[in-house]
Formats: structure tokens, C-alpha cells, sequence
């Protein structure tokens, strides 16, 4: 009966040490690092203008953008813009501060929005 148990409890110990190796420590360093990295150099080729916006938002980027959201500061979203346009139309947006995420191939990245 105890030979039963202490396989078990080998196995289990096994199992457990191969599942925390295949998995990918947010935590390291090197991790954070090309993360920041990608977001800050995406942040930097992305230019949205005007910003305050009355009516319409244009967005300059030299990387491809697949994707456009504006969130209000609660979390909701408010508008979600497919990658082929030329301006976003905001017309009909309330004056306030918004989140707007724009998306790339692989990255996105999330600037403040103000509408006058």
C-alpha cells in the first residue's frame, strides 16, 4: 500500500515540475524588457491627430494597423474601427477623455484621447 502511495506522490511531483518549466515567467526580465521595447517602439510610430479632435481623428503609422477601438474611461467600448480608413469619424462622441487602442500585426498600444 505505501509502495502505491509514493509512486503517486512521484508522479505527481513530476508533473508538477514539468508544468512550471513550460511556462513563461512574466516576471523575467528579458520578458518585460522586449515587451517594453515592442510597446514603446510602436508608441513612438504611431501618430494620432488632432488630439484635442472635434470631428474626425486621423492616425500616421508605419507599421500596418489592423484595428481600432475607443473606450470611455469606465472600460466601455465605444467604438470599434476595422484597419482599412483614413480618419475616424467622433462626431457624435460626448466631450470627455477617451482611451483609444490601436492595434498592429502584434502589438497594440493605448494613448489618451481628448474630445472637445
Amino acid at each position: 500500500m505505501m509502495k502505491k502511495y509514493v509512486l503517486f506522490l512521484f508522479l505527481f511531483f513530476c508533473a508538477g515540475i514539468a508544468s512550471t518549466s513550460a511556462q513563461v515567467d512574466a516576471n523575467d526580465p528579458a520578458v518585460k524588457k522586449n515587451a517594453a521595447v515592442d510597446n514603446f517602439m510602436l508608441n513612438d510610430a504611431i501618430k494620432m491627430y488632432p488630439n484635442p479632435v472635434q470631428n474626425y481623428l486621423s492616425i500616421q503609422s508605419n507599421l500596418p494597423i489592423t484595428g481600432v477601438q475607443v473606450y470611455s474611461l469606465l472600460g466601455e467600448l465605444i467604438k470599434d474601427v476595422p484597419g482599412n480608413f483614413s480618419r475616424i469619424d467622433l462626431r457624435n462622441l460626448n466631450s470627455g477623455i477617451y482611451m483609444i487602442k490601436i492595434h498592429s500585426d502584434q502589438y497594440a498600444v493605448t494613448k489618451k484621447l481628448i474630445k472637445k
